[in-house]
């Protein structure tokens, strides 16, 4: 007889779980292997997001009752900013939620790839752990205006001494630049041409507080992330483009920005 998927997963996560909580079994390395090849078992047509996803709305539906007993908890205060970056780099590219992204296996592999990249000496499961924190603190609340500018927008990322070695990376196009670091976002800004405003910055950033962290600190570790747009699109106008620019600044809180 054909186990529904709902079964399988409740079958799956009551034989692995050890106590521990549905989002732990979903983002914990070893526990998420040996729910997934249990559920392969079970429902073997069933893909591993399918299967995570099934087993986060069990949890939102409180289908599966009171099983959690071996609570893990975290200060995630030194590497929030790691996951918030990689959580919001992977929804600026893939339009998705953190929750889809975590259940996907390939996604989840680079949200951690991101993630590590700015605290390299945290686990992996900690950093999972932290951007499910922040999603359930509303700090990952969707960035409404991305749903509406329709305006065939391109994701890049850099290293900033890539760009100082090669500026013809940068495209000649309207859009927004991030600037960040291991310590979090930097900087935030709209331009109506990509290459000659992010140049000028790498060069002597005429805000003062940004020019002087890139002085003190250089630029070996900054990353600048690129959200180029079609430049025949609403994006030509700077009033659209304060606007997009205007709800990263309040989403993603860089520090050397002054709030719109």
């Amino acid at each position: 007889m054909t186990t529904s998927l709902k079964d399988a997963v409740e079958k799956s996560f009551l034989t692995v779980h050890e106590g521990r909580s549905t989002d732990d079994v979903v983002i914990e390395p070893v526990l998420n292997k040996a729910f997934l090849s249990e559920c392969q078992k079970l429902a073997p047509n069933a893909s591993d997001f399918d299967a995570n996803w099934q087993l986060l709305n069990l949890r939102k539906a409180s289908s599966l009752g009171k099983v959690t007993t071996d609570v893990h908890r975290f200060s995630h205060g030194d590497y929030q900013h790691a996951s918030q970056i990689a959580a919001r780099q992977l929804e600026d590219r893939f339009q998705l939620t953190v929750d889809r992204i975590l259940c996907d296996p390939a996604k989840r592999d680079e949200f951690d790839a991101i993630a590590s990249s700015v605290a390299a000496d945290v686990p992996v499961y900690q950093l999972r752990k932290a951007a499910l924190g922040l999603r359930k603190a509303r700090k990952l609340r969707p960035e409404l205006i991305k749903r509406i500018a329709d305006w065939g927008v391109e994701i890049l990322s850099f290293e900033a001494k890539q760009l100082t070695e090669d500026g013809d990376l940068i495209p000649r196009k309207p859009g927004i630049y991030l600037f960040r670091d291991k310590s979090g976002y930097l900087y935030i800004g709209e331009a109506s041409s990509l290459r000659s405003r992010v140049s000028k910055h790498l060069d002597h950033s005429d805000r003062k507080a940004l020019a002087r962290h890139f002085w003190d600190t250089g630029i070996t570790e900054v990353v600048v992330e690129l959200h180029a747009f079609d430049a025949h699109s609403d994006a030509r106008k700077t009033g659209p483009r304060r606007a997009y620019e205007s709800e990263l600044i309040e989403k993603r809180n860089p520090r050397f920005n002054i709030r719109p």
